[in-house]
């Protein structure tokens, strides 16, 4: 018996409207099922595979982490030991013997022993303090056309042009004022700005 019913639906695969005469038909035609068909093993196989490549992964950092286990089960570490465990160079351990950062004993050549302890110390101490560089301001004054020049005779002066002196002054954010159609710039601003672009603050 043949069903009279038409329902609108959207394909599952093309994303197109369809009209349908079951409330559970998935896709507009056969061409559009055999597709998704075909993409959802696709897909399918991707995630296995990714899962084996996953799972040989986690198989080869524990073969890695083998010999640090080991390595952190002694006492006494070599340097190459400790470079093992801190995840560096020997020679980074080395210097840190040098400065005083790591203490070990030297038992003769090639023979320096780091105690397990003293790897343990190097994350009890006081992180370095990173000073902070001081941001250079210049005092803020009122603007007057005394402490300020103007754009004719900065171009003129200092032989730029008009283009590159409002380019600076909105990239520094240089203090400025305007009288009827002249713009008067800060002085001091365009001096510190130039002398530092043309070799530095004298």
């Amino acid at each position: 018996m043949s069903s009279n019913i038409s329902i609108t639906r959207i394909c599952e695969h093309c994303s197109k409207e369809f009209t349908a005469k079951t409330t559970v038909t998935r896709f507009c035609g056969d061409e559009c099922a055999k597709r998704n068909y075909k993409l959802r093993r696709k897909n399918a196989k991707q995630q296995k595979m990714q899962g084996k490549i996953d799972e040989s992964n986690k198989q080869t950092q524990a073969v890695r982490d083998i010999p640090k286990n080991q390595v952190w089960d002694k006492e006494f570490l070599t340097v190459n030991d400790a470079a093992l465990v801190l995840g560096c160079s020997s020679k980074a351990i080395h210097l840190m013997i040098a400065t005083g950062r790591l203490k070990a004993i030297n038992l003769g050549v090639r023979k320096t022993r780091v105690l397990r302890s003293e790897i343990q110390r190097l994350f009890e101490l006081p992180a370095l303090a990173i000073k902070p560089v001081p941001k250079i301001t210049l005092e803020e004054e009122p603007l007057t056309k005394e402490n300020c020049y103007t754009v004719e005779y900065i171009t003129s002066s200092l032989g730029v042009t008009r283009d590159s002196v409002y380019s600076m002054v909105n990239r520094k954010k240089i203090p400025k004022f305007q009288e009827g159609k002249e713009i008067y710039i800060s002085k001091k601003h365009i001096d510190r700005a130039y002398r530092l672009m043309r070799g530095g603050e004298k």
